[in-house]
């Protein structure tokens, strides 16, 4: 998945495609519900589970560049170099897959 040192940007993976699909036909069945209250609690209910989704990938993320810098046996700086991130970013995500990047 890579070029050099760069990450090569590619077609989304089609499980991310299923995703977004899903949650676009959750947006129009929201907007499809008259009752303003419901509506409200059916976007609370989207919006939550998307945060915690959000979370969860995140951390996925965190674990896969820690994974990647492990076997590859790289520094911050190689790590932030061959994700095209900054060397500070790559501390970030190597603290959270470490479980120290909590909140």
């Amino acid at each position: 998945m890579s070029n050099g040192n760069a990450v090569v940007q590619q077609s989304p993976h089609p499980a991310l495609i299923t995703v977004r699909r899903a949650f676009e036909e959750a947006c129009s069945a929201l907007q499809a519900i008259s009752d303003f209250e419901e509506a409200y609690r059916v976007a609370t209910e989207l919006a939550d589970g998307l945060r915690e989704m959000a979370e969860t990938a995140a951390l996925a993320r965190a674990r896969s560049a820690a994974q990647l810098s492990e076997a590859e046996g790289l520094s911050l700086a190689g790590l932030a170099t061959k994700l095209s991130i900054s060397k500070a970013r790559a501390s970030q995500l190597i603290n959270a897959a470490r479980g120290d990047g909590e909140k």
